[in-house]
């Protein structure tokens, strides 16, 4: 099943449960999603960026110039838990739903 990870990311008022989404190899961004967020985060330099959280729903189009997300800076520890609990080739993240 998909694992979350719970995290208050730039200007959250608390914390949320986030899913982790899974990436190619050799990628350096990663993709992590709650019910009202989104951002992409760079696992190098741990720089990224957070949906505005004025959407209803927080779709890939919110990390678009267009609508103006949120730079945030994550450290190095939230980015290991991020690694350890993203999704691999294999794994089943929902029921008969497995990861290619």
């Amino acid at each position: 099943m998909i694992k979350r990870i719970s995290l208050k990311l730039g200007n959250m008022r608390k914390a949320a449960e986030f899913i982790v989404y899974p990436h190619k190899h050799g990628d350096t961004e990663l993709m992590i999603q709650s019910d009202k967020r989104i951002a992409k985060i760079n696992l190098t330099t741990g720089k990224g960026v957070l949906s505005s959280g004025k959407d209803s729903h927080p779709g890939f189009h919110c990390l678009l110039p267009f609508f103006n997300p949120l730079p945030i800076e994550v450290d190095a520890a939230v980015i290991e838990q991020l690694k350890g609990i993203q999704p691999k080739s294999g794994d089943e993240i929902g029921r008969g739903v497995y990861v290619a």
